[in-house]
C-alpha cells in the first residue's frame, strides 16, 4: 500500500473507531505521518509513520497507548515494570516526556496600532513522564483495517500486565493505569 493510500484508509478507520482523531504531522509531500487519537473518551494514543532510513532501512508503523503519569514512580518500580516487557507479545513499555499544561493567562488586549510585546523569558512547560504502551511493524505488515485489533491487544496486555503488578504489590502505585474506572473499559 502506498504511504498516501495508507493515510487516507487510516483516516477512515480512525473516524470509525474513534471518538476523535487528529493529523498532526505531515511529511514534505503533505501526506500524514502522525496521528493522535481518543476512543471512547477515555483511552488516547498515537499512530506515526518511520521512514528510519538512516537506522533500519525500513518504513515502520508505531502504535502506541498511553497509560498513565509515572513522574514520582520509584526507579525499583519502574524497573520491574520495564522487566515485564519480555512477557510482552509484539509490544514494549515505555515512557515518554509530555508537557503539563499550563494555566490559562488572561487575554491581552492591545489598542490598535500598539505591538505585542513577548517576553521571551517565558517559562517552559513542565515535563513529566508518561508510560505507554507501544507495537512497532514493518509497514507493509500493518494493514489500516487491523488498527482496532491492535488497539484491544494493546489494552488487553497494558491491564494484564499492570493490574498483576498492582496484584503483586498491594500499594497499586504503577498498576492503576486507569484511574478512574475498574478493569470494565477494556472488556468488550
Amino acid at each position: 500500500m502506498e504511504p498516501a493510500d495508507f493515510a487516507v484508509r487510516i483516516e477512515e478507520v480512525m473516524a470509525e473507531e474513534c471518538s476523535k482523531y487528529e493529523c498532526v504531522l505531515v511529511d514534505d509531500d503533505e501526506i500524514g505521518i502522525l496521528w493522535t487519537f481518543v476512543i471512547e473518551d477515555t483511552f488516547s494514543g498515537f499512530l506515526s509513520v518511520e521512514d528510519n532510513e538512516e537506522t533500519l532501512k525500513v518504513r515502520t508503523v508505531t502504535l502506541g497507548m498511553h497509560l498513565k503519569d509515572i513522574t514520582d514512580v520509584s526507579r525499583e518500580e519502574l524497573l520491574e515494570l520495564f522487566a515485564s516487557n519480555a512477557s510482552l507479545v509484539s509490544a514494549n513499555f515505555s515512557v515518554v516526556k509530555f508537557p503539563v499544561a499550563q494555566d490559562e493567562a488572561a487575554p491581552v488586549i492591545i489598542d490598535e496600532g500598539e505591538d505585542l510585546e513577548i517576553d521571551e523569558d517565558d517559562e517552559q512547560p513542565e515535563m513529566r513522564d508518561m508510560l505507554i504502551i507501544q507495537t512497532r511493524l514493518p509497514f507493509e505488515a500493518f494493514s489500516p483495517d487491523d488498527f482496532g485489533g491492535f488497539v484491544q491487544n494493546l489494552l488487553f496486555q497494558a491491564e494484564l500486565y499492570l493490574t498483576q503488578s498492582e496484584d503483586d504489590d498491594e500499594d497499586g502505585e504503577i498498576g492503576d493505569f486507569d484511574d478512574d474506572e475498574s478493569d470494565d473499559d477494556i472488556d468488550d
